[in-house]
């Protein structure tokens, strides 16, 4: 029998028999699907940079001598920035209750808001800091909303609602939302930081089904399988002495008293900030649990690429891609591939000319003369010239190339086919195997022809998706196949 898992059941049983004999019922927490790899609560060897979206709540739970957390991060090697009122873009860090993260993470904003959160580096709040900072991005965004949040209206069972604004429903649909973007950034580390209690407990069942939601099915009901995101249930550790959210004897412990759903530790009677002693016990188990949080996330990538977990469905043709030295990501500072960004006309230019040629080819000088929006010092000039000169492409009409465009799937099944027979190549007839290519449609030959070669078996449920744009990632599996890459 497992050890790990011996124990881990020993602890559960003590646990309830000693709530028992006390008469309290303990509530255990269903678990979250255990990782692939043991938990590793060891900090990260080397400095990595988190930020903190926060306000009076975070900031003095990172508050020397109150919650202690910004010196503890700072002892387990983390490079700890943070927001707060009034902070960033159109003030965004003024808004941070759960309706807001959509504006955050799931607007037309989100890009400018990001650029400045992953790249600030100031405290904005008064914390022992005396790493140093090790430039580059921020690696881990902790967000929380403040006490107020756990006022839900509605009922503790419903569904996601995009109506409302501080009720259950709508709460989770802010969630489900949010991480779609959390999907797109595999290269950060998102940790949800749950909303403390409060005294009052008109709405405190609702707080606790929302949470438990959070920890327990938020992930697993969209289908999340990504190691970036984590939550921490900073409420259930401010509700009771034996609640808590913590690694312990070698596993994770998330354990509550049914009933204890109010804040046991309010600053007074009149103030719900959570107290010195709360704020310090949240400490204590958060930081533990950040540093599996952080371990899981860094130990699932592979060994080249930063955002590209190692059980990503494309993950071994990019690895093969790299070695094959068709591409070397996207940024060298971290690795990153960008496995979701669409590949344009110039790149599409390279990484088809390094698969025809091998990875030490290079093409002649540019001479501009060939394509009217390409001169001869614009990026890959030289490499779309080429393209053009071995007849892979006449441009996109008008004497132009269009080489900041997107390219398509049917465009690629035509660029695919050319570098991988020759120019001259024509395909076979279409019999119309895919349900939204026709016969006689735009590319149906090459498309149908890329099929029967292996290099592809659509985007599913019988199509093709002709029209959709080609990102990095299936990029590596169309190039990988075509050209017999190792």
């Amino acid at each position: 029998m497992n050890t790990k898992k011996s124990l881990s059941r020993i602890i559960t049983i003590l646990i309830v028999v000693i709530f028992f004999l006390s008469g309290a019922v303990p509530t255990l927490a269903a678990p979250v699907s255990a990782p692939l790899y043991a938990d590793d609560p060891t900090p990260p060897a080397q400095t990595v940079k988190l930020i903190f979206i926060h306000h009076s709540t975070g900031e003095n739970w990172l508050a020397d001598g109150y919650g202690n957390l910004g010196i503890t991060l700072e002892q387990n090697n983390y490079f700890v920035s943070g927001t707060n009122y009034g902070w960033g873009p159109n003030a965004i860090g003024d808004r941070t209750d759960i309706p807001n993260w959509t504006e955050w993470f799931r607007s037309g904003d989100t890009e400018t808001y990001m650029n400045a959160l992953f790249n600030e580096s100031g405290q904005n709040s008064s914390y022992t800091r005396n790493l140093t900072d090790p430039g580059g991005e921020n690696e881990i965004i902790v967000f929380k909303s403040c006490f107020p949040n756990s006022a839900l209206e509605g009922s503790p069972t419903d569904p996601p609602s995009p109506d409302g604004w501080l009720t259950v429903g709508h709460a989770k649909y802010v969630y489900n939302e949010i991480l779609q973007y959390f999907a797109s950034r595999p290269d950060k580390l998102f940790i949800v930081i749950t909303a403390p209690p409060l005294q009052d407990g008109t709405y405190a069942e609702n707080a606790r089904a929302f949470n438990e939601w959070l920890m327990n099915d938020w992930l697993t009901e969209n289908g999340y399988t990504l190691p970036n995101v984590a939550v921490f249930d900073f409420y259930n550790v401010l509700t009771g002495p034996d609640n808590h959210h913590r690694y312990i004897n070698g596993a994770i412990e998330h354990v509550f008293t049914a009933g204890m759903n109010t804040s046991y530790y309010p600053s007074s009677p009149a103030d719900d900030h959570p107290n010195a002693a709360g704020s310090q016990k949240a400490t204590n188990e958060f930081v533990s649990l950040l540093n599996i949080f952080y371990n899981r996330w860094r130990g699932s990538t592979t060994s080249i690429f930063t955002d590209v977990p190692s059980t990503y469905w494309a993950a071994s043709y990019i690895e093969r891609l790299y070695n094959a030295g068709i591409t070397s990501g996207c940024s060298t500072s971290p690795m990153m591939y960008c496995p979701l960004a669409p590949v344009t006309r110039a790149q599409m230019a390279i990484f088809i000319l390094r698969g025809m040629h091998g990875s030490a080819y290079i093409p002649p000088t540019a001479t501009g003369t060939i394509f009217g929006d390409v001169p001869a010092d614009a990026f890959a000039a030289a490499w779309i010239e080429q393209f053009a000169n071995e007849g892979i492409t006449s441009g996109c009409g008008g004497g132009n190339y269009c080489p900041d465009a997107n390219v398509t799937r049917a465009q690629m099944a035509i660029f695919l086919l050319k570098g991988e027979h020759g120019a001259s190549y024509v395909p076979p007839v279409a019999t119309g195997i895919f349900t939204d290519v026709p016969v006689g449609s735009f590319a149906a030959d090459w498309i149908e022809q890329l099929a029967n070669e292996g290099i592809t078996s659509g985007c599913g449920d019988g199509n093709y998706c002709p029209d959709a744009d080609v990102t990095r990632d299936q990029m590596a599996v169309f190039l990988v196949r075509a050209f017999s890459l190792p």
